[in-house]
């Protein structure tokens, strides 16, 4: 008993101690890291288009905004919305198969216990009897495949990398869940404030309309105030029609806005009672490796990791592989006696497999994962100008919607003054009124415009943190960290 414990103990020490140890390195790891290397050097020492304003950089981009109310609901978006628990269980599903692959690196153990009950004839002069006999068994089986060439270590690194990729897709979903909920939001402050230009311009039609009414009712130049009276009430309908259709865009973007927040989509969020400012400027010169630390560029470099050890492991299959069996145990026809010393067996067996022809599977294993990393190098690089683009696109887009405030602002200024004017001469009588109802849709016009660019302002804001993958100056290691499975994968199983 003590002989076959001893040999089952020794025989996993020594599995252990080996199962890092492999002839092979993975096959084509210098490749990759050069095609990385080279993706890296695409990017240039800064950004094409930075900015003029210059400002102190911090961290946490939702303090960009200094709203608590939008902090509220991205808080609440990441602790509820649907989607991004989807991709939270597939990071639990990756670690399970990281393990699972992980698994045939060691030696596989189990016992099994068996009984059974026969009978046999005792001879031809006795026809009709039989000899009857038990048989207990009770033994401890080991198996074990030596990874000798490194084939299930890189198919374990494989399913380690595709773990991490998609641990840095859930970081990616969450970004983005922040930065669409934080865009959701202002759309419906910027909705709400639209119903709010829009009401007051009806209000004031409605006002212009009812002097107009009683110009006509005195019977004051008819023609006139008649043609007036119909100018005012079709520019009074027209309001309202863009009052209605405020209103419903508000209510969409409420609806939309609760179902990030993975509430049920009733209507009522009240959401941040106006549009937030921005406390900060964005910093001139950003470096471009702020680009590496995106999560989607983290995912498909992880995936190309993956590609290129299951490659080493496709190639690896043409090696002949190693087995080690063995099982010891006891055995006897008498249950009390199972444990005896005479009953004590063992075995142990060894066998070298060497695959010779298989139809051409093996090779085309190869070229399927050849053809894969392949694919994975060329979306990893995709991937990389869609980042140079989103960045580059926001950053211009920085300057020209701050522009165009600008100009709106001095439009809101002059439209506003020309209402006075407009207002003051047609009720002199030299000018008509088509001219005071044009004043008076300019102003509206050019304060819906600059509403409308402001929000946009702020949601260009929050692409600008998305496409950068965070902060401006957010370092690196703040953004994606391995999970301790992992960690523990690359200490030990490695």
């Amino acid at each position: 008993m003590k002989c076959s414990v001893f040999s089952i103990q020794l025989a996993c020490v020594a599995a252990v101690s080996l199962c890092g140890c492999s002839v092979l390195p993975t096959l084509g790891e210098k490749r990759k890291n050069a095609d990385v290397q080279t993706m890296h050097q695409v990017a240039p020492p800064a950004w094409s288009v930075s900015s003029v304003i210059k400002g102190d950089a911090a961290t946490g981009w939702l303090d960009d905004f200094g709203s608590a109310p939008l902090r509220r609901l991205v808080d609440q978006a990441v602790a509820q919305n649907h989607d991004l628990r989807v991709a939270a269980a597939k990071v639990d599903q990756a670690r399970a198969q990281a393990r699972i692959a992980g698994a045939d690196i060691l030696p596989q153990l189990s016992t099994d216990f068996q009984s059974s009950r026969s009978q046999r004839a005792s001879g031809q002069r006795f026809v009709g009897t039989g000899v009857r006999s038990n048989r207990f068994q009770w033994t401890a089986d080991v198996s074990w495949e030596p990874d000798f060439w490194g084939r299930v270590r890189d198919q374990q690194g494989a399913a380690v990398a595709d773990a991490e990729a998609a641990m840095a897709d859930l970081h990616a979903a969450r970004l983005s869940l922040a930065a669409n909920t934080v865009k959701a939001a202002i759309t419906l402050a910027a909705a709400e404030a639209e119903i709010q230009i829009s009401d007051e311009n009806v209000k004031r039609r409605r006002m212009h309309l009812g002097v107009l009414e009683k110009q006509l009712d005195r019977g004051l130049d008819p023609d006139r105030a008649a043609l007036d009276v119909s100018l005012s009430r079709a520019d009074l309908a027209r309001a309202e029609a863009t009052l209605a259709s405020r209103k419903r865009e508000a209510d969409g973007a409420r609806r939309s806005l609760e179902a990030l927040l993975g509430s049920y989509p009733a209507g009522k969020e009240s959401g941040l009672g106006g549009l937030p400012g921005m406390k900060r400027a964005v910093p001139a010169g950003l470096p471009s490796e702020l680009l590496l630390r995106r999560p989607d560029l983290l995912a498909a470099e992880r995936k190309l990791e993956s590609a290129i050890r299951d490659e080493s492991a496709a190639k690896k299959a043409f090696l002949p592989s190693f087995r080690i069996t063995g099982d010891t145990g006891f055995s006897t026809e008498e249950l009390a006696a199972l444990l005896e010393k005479n009953a004590f067996i063992w075995s142990l067996a060894g066998s070298v497999a060497q695959n010779i022809f298989q139809g051409g599977r093996i090779k085309a294993g190869v070229e399927e994962a050849k053809a894969r990393y392949a694919q994975a190098l060329e979306q990893y690089a995709s991937d990389a100008l869609t980042a140079f683009k989103e960045v580059e696109t926001a950053l211009a887009a920085e300057a020209y919607l701050r522009e165009q405030e600008s100009a709106l602002e001095t439009a809101v200024t002059e439209a506003e003054r020309s209402v006075k004017l407009a207002l003051g001469q047609y009720e002199r009588g030299l000018t008509e009124v088509l001219t005071l109802l044009d004043a008076q849709q300019r102003v509206f016009d050019a304060r819906s415009a600059l509403l409308a660019v402001k929000a946009q302002r702020l949601r260009n804001r929050a692409d600008l943190h998305l496409a950068l993958g965070g902060d401006f100056l957010a370092p690196k290691a703040t953004m994606i960290k391995p999970w301790s499975a992992v960690s523990a994968a690359r200490s030990g199983w490695w």
